[in-house]
């Protein structure tokens, strides 16, 4: 009799959330198209002949492949570097990896043309412009710095989960050198962790927004969704209306053709049941050289990518005027007094309340879903959360728009609801991780025990899963508060966030203004996120484990 109403309970949760992801994405993405087919069908011929069309395709398709080709191999060299031992500083080398992506793609972009352009501060201090920052090549260059972070965190999952030590220690006490290892053991148990990256690394390069419009727009470097952007801001243009629409649906069309046949082939093999780390003890590698080479590189890169931008920024918003010497005799903090007024302070507070809400939900959506997929409807149910990610957040906000502008059109719920079915993922997947390797007969220990469905999950699962729950929350909280592409889109009077504040900014040409607002955008991300971590790894800390141990062998003694 137990097992029909728990079998009721999981149907009625997957209704539960097919009903939300109906609503969220399936349904405004079927108006799009319909929208399309109804109102636009008759002048396709006018807006696939369009001046740039083409052109904007072409060059969001080779970016993608061109960001993924160097990204992917970048970040599983740095994950396979930061296992070796012998790195010094290896904890903090892990968490410095994110720090592009904690600072808003948006500002990162920004600090990049302010670092290396012409009249930068690589040029008035050193001497050394680079010209090309703004066009392809620059954008190019920042979309792979933010790519590399999520395909070294992929790669670094799959090392943690598929990863075989006992493997490796036993071809090389057989006589196979390192390279050998690497080639015959370590990659092939990589494989589908790196396609994943190279999918992932693909479709997000796809649907950037923030990093072309900053860096290529001024030089008449223009992608897809640059284009779907400029066309929805000629609102007067019904045919612009139609490219931007049409445009959006193309991005749909190739987003599904790349990644329902991916998920398809990698979803079974991405999953490990495994409860515990890999077997054996880990690889520990001798003290020499090559850990403080890797240390050394990780430095160059985060220095040129991220240490140097940011110091230009700060420069920056510091000097009085464009053209000013940046010497510290100019530093003034009239930048900063002039952007915080009632207009930053009320984006801010927006942002935030869009970020909190939204984070909070996302991962009672999250848990959700990670549960239910257990089940077969649960499983597709997972597969299409996931696709709700890579869809290019410029169509969601199209076709939510689409969908319930009518009703909630400029206002901040029209946001949240993008946000919702963008960043369903980001909560989902870590949450399915933790539950994969959480071990099932302490649940059900704990229930022959006589201890109620609630009372089990709190005692034996919610200890286990606490660093896996958080991290989830503040993936989608940082994600949220940055957020600028369907910001800017959606936005009315009154519902502007802080990112999209920013973004106008820049369009006026107020460099000092844009810069003190970007430091103050990073500032409110950066602020959060440090604590945050430091409370996961404590979360994870083996003390922090011993702790929580008695609590299973109390479940299992009743």
């Amino acid at each position: 009799m137990a097992s029909r109403p728990a079998g009721l309970g999981r149907r009625s949760g997957v209704l539960a959330v097919g009903v939300v992801i109906a609503l969220l994405v399936v349904f405004p993405v079927i108006r799009l198209g319909y929208v399309v087919w109804t109102e636009g069908s008759g002048h396709l011929d006018e807006v696939f002949g369009g001046p740039g069309l083409g052109e904007a395709v072409t060059n969001t398709l080779l970016l993608a492949v061109a960001v993924t080709a160097v990204a992917v191999p970048l970040g599983a060299a740095v994950a396979l570097g930061l296992r070796r031992t012998d790195v010094p500083g290896r904890r903090w080398w892990r968490f410095s990896m994110l720090l592009p992506v904690l600072v808003p793609q948006f500002v990162l972009g920004y600090s990049w043309t302010q670092a290396y352009a012409r009249a930068g501060f690589t040029d008035t201090v050193f001497g050394l412009p680079w010209p090309s920052v703004l066009g392809p090549w620059g954008v190019w260059a920042v979309l792979v710095v933010n790519t590399v972070p999520l395909t070294y965190l992929l790669t670094a999952v799959g090392l943690a989960t598929r990863a075989e030590p006992d493997l490796e220690r036993a071809a090389r006490a057989s006589g196979a050198g390192a390279a050998a290892v690497l080639r015959e053991v370590t990659l092939p148990l990589l494989r589908p962790s790196l396609a994943a990256a190279s999918v992932l690394s693909f479709v997000l390069t796809l649907e950037s927004f923030a990093i072309p419009q900053v860096m290529g727009t001024p030089a008449g470097f223009s992608t897809v969704t640059t284009t779907i952007y400029r066309d929805l801001s000629l609102g007067s243009d019904p045919l612009s209306f139609v490219e931007a629409i049409t445009l959006a649906l193309l991005l749909v069309a190739i987003t599904v053709l790349v990644v329902v046949p991916a998920d398809l082939w990698l979803g079974p093999r991405l999953r490990v049941n495994r409860v515990a780390d890999s077997a054996g003890a880990p690889i520990v590698t001798p003290r020499g050289a090559a850990g403080r080479w890797i240390a050394g590189g990780l430095g160059v890169y985060l220095l040129l990518g991220v240490i140097v931008p940011l110091v230009a920024l700060v420069t920056t918003a510091m000097t009085p005027a464009v053209g000013v010497s940046r010497s510290p005799a100019n530093w003034t903090l009239d930048n900063f007094a002039a952007v915080v007024n009632s207009r930053t302070t009320d984006a801010l507070a927006r942002s935030a309340l869009l970020a909190l809400i939204a984070a909070t939900l996302l991962t009672l959506l999250g848990g959700c879903v990670a549960v239910l997929e257990r089940g077969r409807a649960g499983r597709a149910m997972a597969s299409l959360v996931t696709l709700t990610l890579v869809l290019p957040g410029s169509t969601l906000a199209v076709a939510l728009l689409i969908a319930y502008g009518r009703w909630i059109g400029g206002t901040l719920t029209l946001i949240l609801l993008a946000y919702l079915a963008k960043l369903w993922a980001f909560a989902h997947r870590p949450i399915s991780g933790a539950l994969d390797r959480l071990p099932p007969g302490e649940l059900q220990a704990a229930r022959a025990s006589g201890a109620g469905a609630l009372t089990a999950v709190r005692t034996v699962a919610l200890r286990p899963l606490a660093p896996a729950l958080l991290a989830a929350w503040l993936v989608c909280f940082v994600t949220a508060l940055h957020e600028v592409t369907m910001s800017s889109l959606l936005y009315g009077p009154g519902s502007e966030t802080l990112a999209v504040v920013v973004l106008n900014s820049a369009e006026l040409g107020r460099v000092g203004l844009t810069a003190a607002l970007s430091v103050l955008l990073t500032l409110v991300m950066l602020v959060p996120a440090l604590p945050a971590w430091l409370l996961i790894r404590w979360l994870r800390s083996p003390r922090r484990a011993c702790d929580a141990a008695p609590v299973g062998r109390l479940s299992h003694a009743g």
